[in-house]
C-alpha cells in the first residue's frame, strides 16, 4: 500500500496528476456557479414570486397615493385614481387572499357589514373597513370625505402591515395553481355579480384586470409546458384569457352577458388550469393535507356536481358504509316512531314533493297549531355551516336534537327513542350493520348520523341550469337566459344567493353561511309592518346576541324555489311575484321601515315588470327534474302492538 502511494509521486506521474487537476479546475471555472436559489429563480415559480413582490410594492404605493389624495381632500384625484387603486389590488388579490385570507377579509376587502370576531370567546364586534367600504363611499352621489379619509388611512395602515408580512413569503407551484383557480371562482361568484363593488359596480372592469393578471403570471409556465410537449395547453389557455379580456374590456355592468362568459370563458379557464397543474406533475392539496377544504380541487366547473364535498360540512364518516347509513336514515326520516306519540316524522314537515318543505306559511305543531316559522328545504341543505332559519345549529347532525326535545314537535328524548327502536329486531339489525364498529350500533349519535347521511344525498344537480352548464345549450329558454343575467347583475340577487348553490354559503371557500336582515313584514298587507321575530339574535347562542343580528335570517338555497312557497321564514309572501315586488322596493327599509342594520340595499332596484318575469322564469330553471320517494314500508316487528300500527309518512 505504501509502495503504491509513493509511486504516485514519481516525477512523471506527478506531472500527469497536476495536469489532470488543472484540467478539472479549468472546466469547473468555465461553468457558472449554480446553487439552489439560482435554480429556483430560473424556474417559473421564481419569476412568479419576483413579479408578486414587485406588484406588492406597487399596490402599497397606490394605496399611499390614494390616501394622500383623500387627506388633502382632492376629489378629482380620488375619482381619477380610484381605478388604479383597484387595479393594483386586483393584480395580486389571488395571492393575498390565498396567503392571508383572514387579514384580507378583516382589513383589506371584507364585506361592508359588522361581523363578530370568530375565534375568541368574548363578544367582539369587528367594524367594517377596507376596499368594499371605500367603494360604497366612492359610489355615493355625495362624497363623504371625512369617512373616506378614515377608511383610506386604515387601508394604508393595514396594507403596510400585510405587505411587510408577505415580503419574505414565497409561493410554491401548487399554491399558484390553487390560488389561481380560487381567483376564478371568486371572479365568477363575487366579481362579475357586483358583490365586490357595491357602490361603483366596477366588477366587470375588475374582472378584466384579474384575467390580465392571471394570464401574465400563468405565462411563466409556458416553457415548462413546452418541455413536456404540452404547448397546446398554454395556447388554449392564452386564447381563453384573451377572449375573457376582450369580453370584459368595456366594463358595462348591466349589459354584460354573464351566462356566456361563464360558459365560454370562465369555466373553461377553471378546467384548463387544473389540466395544466396535473400535466406539470405538481402536488395537489389532497396529497399534502389531511384536512381537505370544502371545494373539491379536481372539480372542473363552478357547476360541477362534485364542486363541494358534503363531508366537509358533517362529521359523518366518509367510508364504505355511508350508503348503508343513508338507507337507514331514509327509513328513520319517514318513520313516526321517533316522536312520542308515533304520529309525527321528519317527513311531516319536509315533504319530498315540495323539495322537502311543507307548503305552510308556518309549520304545524304536533297539536296542529302554527309554529314560529316554516320548514326550510333539505335539498342541498348539507352545504352550510349553520342550520334552521336562525342558524342555531352549527352542524347538520345537530339539528335533530332540537326537534326531538321540542314540546311542539317530537316531544320526547333519545333514551325513549332508543328503547323503542331496540324493541324492533329489524332496526337492531340495520343499526348493527350500519355501525358494526360498535357493539349494537343503537346509539344516540348513530341516529343523528344516519339521518344526516340521508339528507346529505338530497342533491341532484339536474335542473335546467345544471344541464346547460353540462353542455346542453338548449336547456334554457331565451327568457331564462336573460333572467340569469338579471339575477347575477342588475337585480343583485347573486350578491346574497351565491352561485352555484344560490344560497348564503360564501365563495370561493364555501366555509361560512350568512344570514341577512331584509325587513320581512308581519303580513303581506300594506303598509308593511316589521315581523317581531328577532331571528338570529334570539337563537340562544350567547355570542350571537348582537344588535345587527336582530331580524336576521339564514339565506337559504333558491334551488327548487318554485316548489317551496310560501316564502320567507314566516311564509308572508305567497308567490315569487310578491317576493320580487318586496326586493324591487328595497326590502323593509326601502318600504319605510326603520331598520338600522338592514343588509339588503334599501334603494329600489328599478326592475320592470318584464324583467321580473324573466327573473322568475330563471328561478324556475333551478327546479330539479328528479324526485325522492319514501320507502315502500316500515318495520312492523315492534313489541308494542300500537307502534306497529303507526302510519308511513308520505
Amino acid at each position: 500500500m505504501l509502495k503504491r502511494f509513493t509511486r504516485l509521486f514519481r516525477s512523471d506521474n506527478l506531472l500527469l496528476l497536476v495536469s489532470i487537476l488543472l484540467t478539472v479546475l479549468l472546466i469547473s471555472a468555465s461553468k457558472p456557479h449554480v446553487n439552489k436559489e439560482d435554480n429556483y429563480r430560473a424556474k417559473a415559480i421564481g419569476f412568479l414570486n419576483q413579479k408578486f413582490q414587485e406588484e406588492l410594492q406597487y399596490w402599497k404605493s397606490q394605496t399611499t397615493s390614494f390616501d394622500q389624495y383623500a387627506q388633502e381632500g382632492d376629489a378629482l384625484a380620488l375619482q381619477r385614481d380610484y381605478k388604479k387603486l383597484r387595479g393594483s389590488y386586483k393584480q395580486i388579490e389571488f395571492m393575498l387572499e390565498y396567503l392571508d385570507k383572514e387579514a384580507v377579509d378583516r382589513n383589506i376587502n371584507g364585506a361592508p357589514l359588522p361581523k363578530l370576531e370568530p375565534k375568541v370567546a368574548e363578544h367582539v364586534v369587528l367594524a367594517p373597513k377596507g376596499l368594499q367600504v371605500i367603494d360604497e363611499l366612492m359610489g355615493a352621489s355625495t362624497l363623504d370625505l371625512e369617512a373616506l379619509q378614515e377608511q383610506t388611512a386604515l387601508l394604508l395602515k393595514n396594507t403596510e402591515i400585510l405587505t411587510k408580512f408577505l415580503t419574505s413569503r414565497k409561493f410554491t407551484d401548487r399554491q399558484f395553481f390553487e390560488s389561481s383557480r380560487q381567483a376564478m371562482l371568486r371572479l365568477m361568484t363575487l366579481g362579475i355579480t357586483g358583490f365586490d363593488t357595491p357602490g361603483t359596480l366596477m366588477g366587470i372592469g375588475d374582472a378584466h384586470q384579474v384575467l390580465q393578471s392571471l394570464k401574465s403570471y400563468s405565462a411563466y409556465y409556458q416553457s415548462e409546458l413546452q418541455n413536456i410537449n404540452q404547448q397546446a395547453l398554454w395556447d388554449q389557455l392564452s386564447k381563453l384569457f384573451d377572449k375573457g379580456i376582450s369580453k370584459t374590456a368595456k366594463g358595462d355592468f348591466e349589459r354584460f352577458d354573464r351566462l356566456r362568459f361563464l360558459d365560454e370563458v370562465a369555466n373553461p379557464i377553471y378546467k384548463l388550469l387544473l389540466e395544466i397543474h396535473l400535466s406539470l406533475g405538481y402536488e395537489t392539496i389532497e396529497e399534502v393535507s389531511r384536512y381537505l377544504p370544502a371545494v373539491n380541487y379536481e372539480a372542473t366547473s363552478l357547476f360541477s356536481p362534485n364542486l363541494l364535498d358534503p363531508f366537509y360540512y358533517s362529521s359523518v364518516p366518509n367510508d364504505s358504509l355511508f350508503d348503508q347509513r343513508a338507507a337507514l336514515g331514509k327509513l328513520l326520516f319517514y318513520d313516526p316512531v321517533l316522536s312520542a306519540d308515533n304520529e309525527m316524522s321528519c317527513a311531516s314537515c319536509h315533504n319530498p314533493k315540495r323539495a322537502f318543505t311543507d307548503g305552510m306559511p308556518k309549520s304545524l305543531s304536533n297539536q296542529g297549531e302554527p309554529l314560529k316559522r316554516n320548514a326550510l328545504t333539505l335539498n342541498y341543505a348539507i352545504y352550510a355551516t349553520g342550520y334552521f332559519h336562525d342558524l342555531r345549529a352549527k352542524r347538520l347532525e345537530d339539528q335533530f336534537e332540537h326537534v326531538v326535545l321540542s314540546q311542539d314537535e317530537f316531544d320526547t328524548n333519545y333514551r325513549d327513542i332508543l328503547n323503542k327502536l331496540s324493541s324492533s329486531p329489524t332496526y337492531r339489525k340495520l343499526f348493527a350493520e350500519a355501525f358494526p364498529e360498535q357493539a349494537k350500533g343503537l346509539r344516540i349519535n348513530n341516529i343523528d348520523y344516519a339521518l344526516a347521511a340521508y339528507v346529505m344525498k338530497l342533491n341532484r344537480y339536474d335542473s335546467a341550469l345544471d344541464r346547460f352548464f353540462a353542455g346542453d345549450s338548449k336547456a334554457l329558454t331565451p327568457e331564462q337566459r336573460k333572467g340569469f343575467n338579471l339575477f347575477t347583475g342588475k337585480a343583485a340577487c347573486a350578491t346574497c344567493h351565491f352561485m352555484p348553490l344560490f344560497s348564503g354559503t360564501v365563495p370561493p371557500l364555501f366555509n361560512e353561511s350568512e344570514s341577512e336582515v331584509l325587513g320581512v313584514p308581519l303580513s303581506n298587507q300594506k303598509p308593511w309592518v316589521l315581523d317581531s321575530d328577532i331571528g338570529r339574535r334570539g337563537n340562544g347562542l350567547e355570542k350571537e346576541k348582537a344588535d345587527f343580528y336582530s331580524n336576521s335570517f339564514k339565506t337559504p338555497t333558491l334551488r327548487n324555489i318554485a316548489l317551496t312557497g310560501p316564502y320567507m321564514h314566516n311564509g308572508v309572501f305567497n308567490s315569487l311575484e310578491e317576493v320580487m315586488e318586496f326586493y324591487n322596493l328595497g326590502g323593509g327599509a326601502g318600504s319605510g321601515m326603520d331598520l338600522e342594520h338592514q343588509t339588503l340595499a334599501r334603494d329600489p332596484l328599478g326592475l320592470t315588470q318584464a324583467e321580473i318575469e324573466k327573473l322568475i322564469a330563471f328561478m324556475q330553471a333551478l327546479t330539479d327534474d328528479g324526485g325522492f320517494n319514501p320507502p315502500a314500508s316500515l318495520p312492523r316487528d315492534f313489541e308494542a302492538v300500537e307502534v306497529n300500527k303507526r302510519p308511513l309518512s308520505r
